[in-house]
């Protein structure tokens, strides 16, 4: 016999997911336990006949062999505890976390990390097609909404909004939804509540506030944990718990609105669990005293450290000083994309705050030329490194200002922002399934590259500097793929840091101070290379970048795409911790390519190939938003040197199969933005695709300086105009002597000269091997007769490498010939015999010379 439970003091999420289980097992009975929060016995009031409930009278434990646990992990927190046997077969459905430590053997265990229990059971069923009736989906919804705040809650996740979605495609009305979910406390309830506030006993510790109440029940108040809440709201404490007795039971419910509290370890003390921010226990028996004296004792040690303005704050600051202009303002911030800057006299000591709109109103009046000072606010709100976030905030919605400067002994270090607010609140609140990659780089890097970044992080720390893998390699290491090409950032002077490690651990440092990177190549030849964090701007489009030091949001900032965008911690306390601030990785797991900001193909086009380049490479897709960027900046392309375009189309063809990239740039109207003149169409793709798999080509270094020309270069084979034009696009002596001669070759065709290896050794005798394998390729994928003459051209090519020296000038001589310019005409002539077959050993050139004399 199987058995679905579910705990005691059954809510909606409860009371859904057993029946969903049901849908699962439908040979299993359902037991409802007896206590049940008042929304659900006003819903099973009515509902309770549409579902095949049992008693646990009308169970034989005896023939029970498998429970099905809902909403629940432990069979302990079910009225069916006293006649579990360890011989049962136990299945989990619940959503609430389990320490490995706290998981039996023997049970079966589908535990995710999902806003509601029942969300899991509905994907296993819309797995399994298994139909669902407009009342069970109604039922479901109700869990649903009940245990995410519909939605609203931080632990709800997109499973639980695609499960929502399945129930409203199965009929689920949320009239009733709403109907059931919407509570209003009972007499006893709202006696219960004025009694936890009026005996809340208020705890304060690192900043947080905590309410722990208690109370003596003379008679069982259903739904606690919602009275616990309420609690929660009106009191505006960061926690409360409630411990409350009840018919022989002790209950302690905890309910926490801030990330710095976590509840579970308070319950698991009492064999309890939950989520951080809410969870519960109940001890049989217990004594009322003594379990609220354990709260009051071990709540302070769930307090985790604050977030300070040290971990938030951006470094080093951008100032500008007093006595510069409105305007000089205004354009620092256009380059910078702030929206204010503290203000610094001579002596680099902060003396006020400027902001956009006071910017803007001076520059409106007409005094863009008048100093910053006279606009600035005097007296700034400034902070300190050890400044609490909760304080942070307080103290910007007080003042409405966005941003605090971060003073250490009269020194201005860094500044806090609105934006670094919103970021820490915004990844509390989005959970990421990695969001460290030591294990990774363990797997992926070699032992001693990884202790190499081991001893990074550990020197950073001691000289106050942060350490940061940065690009490349920590998107390669997310996609699971090797790279030890890596690049480490520097919050601070790279080149100092560099320096003291070679002296550290042994090693030559190469410096670069114009752009404030080293190299240290250690004793072991691996090599690191450090750049100092910065930031950059484009004084126009497609112009190369100022850059100046900045701090790593701004250094990841300034980068191409999220996915590029991405750094991993070095320091020891974080290592391998992402850091994140445009979902790049999210980006990499949903494969797609997305820009970091509208103006980016602007400011650099050649991010355009770097972005057809990521495509193919990683079987990435630009996402729509990112395209419609792409194309807004198609003018801008003009702008770009010749070498920045040919750098790029080198890497874009190294990396990818180059008829694909091509077709991408097609497709996305930049080719003949980038190659003007060229064509893609199915002759050049022919083309392309002849010469890439021919086999004097197919071998080619294709990071070569000239591959990517040959390349490029069956895209004008359309027409002669074209092809001259192609010399334009060349960037060496050499690319433009091949774009010539192929030229030259083919202003001859089509003529008789193609019919004949020996005609054709008229025009080619000096031609470059490399030119006659593409004039092959160009006219093997034409008609029946260009594909003829490209034959003639495959024969001569062949046959020219063959060409022996049967004759010589005394050969000539003997014959009767003077020595002069004639002796190369003839010596030609026998060559063209070769070729064409005429002669074919030394006995035949000698007559074939002997003719030429007659």
């Amino acid at each position: 016999m199987k058995i679905i439970l579910t705990h005691d003091h059954m809510d909606f999420d409860a009371l859904a997911s057993l029946v969903a289980a049901s849908k699962l097992y439908p040979a299993a009975k359902m037991l409802l336990p007896k206590l049940q929060s008042e929304q659900v016995k006003k819903y099973l009031a009515i509902y309770r006949d549409s579902f095949a409930f049992s008693s646990f009278k009308q169970v034989d434990w005896e023939e029970t062999d498998h429970l099905i646990l809902t909403d629940v992990a432990s069979v302990k927190r079910t009225e069916g505890a006293s006649k579990w046997k360890d011989s049962m077969e136990v299945t989990v459905y619940d959503h609430h976390p389990l320490a490995e430590s706290d998981k039996e053997d023997h049970f079966t265990y589908h535990i995710h990390h999902t806003g509601a229990a029942v969300t899991i059971l509905i994907e296993e069923i819309i797995k399994r097609n298994i139909p669902v009736a407009p009342y069970e989906a109604t039922l479901f919804a109700l869990g649903l909404y009940t245990d995410t705040g519909s939605f609203t809650y931080p632990h709800t996740t997109i499973r639980d909004l695609k499960a929502a979605l399945f129930l409203m495609e199965k009929g689920m009305q949320l009239d009733i939804v709403r109907q059931f979910s919407e509570e209003s406390f009972t007499v006893d309830q709202q006696e219960a509540f004025q009694s936890y506030l009026n005996k809340a006993d208020k705890l304060v510790e690192h900043g947080v506030t905590m309410i722990v109440s208690s109370l003596e029940a003379s008679r069982f108040v259903n739904n606690v944990n919602s009275i616990t809440a309420r609690v929660l709201e009106t009191t505006g404490a960061d926690a409360v718990i409630t411990v409350t007795n009840m018919q022989n039971k002790v209950f302690v419910i905890g309910r926490s609105a801030t990330d710095r509290i976590n509840l579970l370890p308070l319950m698991k003390r009492f064999h309890g669990g939950g989520h951080p921010k809410a969870a519960s226990a109940s001890i049989k028996h217990g004594n009322i005293k003594e379990i609220t004296g354990t709260v009051k004792e071990l709540l302070p040690g769930m307090i985790t450290v604050s977030v300070c303005a040290e971990d938030l704050m951006s470094a080093p600051v951008k100032t500008i000083t007093e006595e510069a202009s409105i305007d000089k303002a205004k354009q620092q911030m256009l380059y910078y994309g702030h929206n204010g800057f503290p203000v610094v006299d001579e002596n680099g000591k902060l003396t006020g705050i400027i902001s956009r709109r006071d910017i803007d109103k001076a520059a409106q009046h007409g005094y863009g030329h008048s100093p910053v000072k006279a606009y600035m606010s005097t007296d700034p709100v400034t902070i300190s490194k050890a400044t609490s976030f909760e304080r942070i905030q307080q103290l910007m919605i007080q003042h409405n200002i966005g941003r605090l400067p971060v003073l250490f002994e009269d020194e201005l270090i860094g500044i806090v922002s609105r934006t670094n607010v919103i970021e820490h609140m915004h990844s509390q609140t989005i959970k990421r399934d990695k969001n460290n990659i030591k294990a990774d780089m363990q797997s992926l890097l070699s032992r001693p590259v990884f202790d190499l970044l081991t001893k990074v992080g550990e020197l950073a720390d001691q000289l106050h500097f942060k350490s940061y893998i940065i690009g490349g390699i920590v998107r390669d290491l997310l996609l699971g793929i090797p790279n030890e090409d890596i690049d480490i950032v520097i919050e601070g002077d790279a080149i100092k840091f560099a320096e003291t490690f070679a002296d550290k651990y042994g090693g030559t440092v190469k410096r670069h101070e114009t752009f404030q990177t080293a190299s240290v190549e250690t004793t072991d030849q691996s090599k690191l290379d450090f750049t100092t964090s910065r930031t950059e701007f484009y004084k126009r489009p497609a112009a190369l970048p100022t850059v100046t030091n900045s701090n790593i949001r701004e250094d990841l900032y300034r980068r191409d795409f999220t996915m590029n965008a991405i750094a991993a911690s070095l320091q020891p306390a974080t290592f391998g911790d992402l850091i994140d601030y445009f979902n790049g990785a999210a980006d990499i797991e949903k494969k797609q390519l997305r820009v970091l900001h509208n103006l980016s193909f602007v400011e650099d086009p050649t991010r355009i190939l770097r972005g057809i380049r990521f495509e193919k490479r990683f079987s990435f897709k630009m996402d729509k938003e990112t395209e419609s960027f792409l194309r807004e900046s198609i003018s801008s392309i003009s702008a770009l040197t010749k070498s920045r375009i040919s750098t790029e189309l080198r890497y874009l063809f190294a990396a990818t199969d180059p008829a694909g990239s091509i077709a991408r740039m097609d497709h996305l109207n930049v080719l003949d933005a980038f190659l003007p003149g060229a064509v893609w169409n199915e002759r050049t793709a022919a083309t392309l695709n002849a010469l890439l798999i021919h086999e004097d080509m197919k071998d080619w270094d294709r990071s070569g300086n000239d591959f990517w020309f040959i390349t490029v270069l069956t895209l004008y084979t359309i027409d002669l105009d074209r092809l001259r034009y192609s010399e334009t696009v060349a960037e060496t002596k050499h690319q433009r002597k091949f774009a010539h001669e192929l030229t030259t070759l083919l202003e001859h065709y089509p003529s008789d000269i193609f019919t004949s290896p020996g005609a054709l050794h008229e025009i080619a005798a000096k031609t470059e091997d490399d030119v006659l394998v593409f004039a092959e390729c160009m006219l093997k994928t034409g008609d029946e007769t260009e594909q003829k003459h490209s034959a003639t051209i495959r024969t001569y090519r062949i046959k020219r490498t063959e060409i022996s020296k049967w004759i010589t000038g005394d050969d000539l001589k003997s014959a009767g010939l003077t020595p002069g310019p004639s002796f190369k005409t003839y010596m030609f002539q026998i060559e063209q015999a070769v070729l064409n077959g005429d002669v074919t050993n030394r006995e035949e050139a000698l007559d074939y010379v002997h003719t030429l004399l007659d």
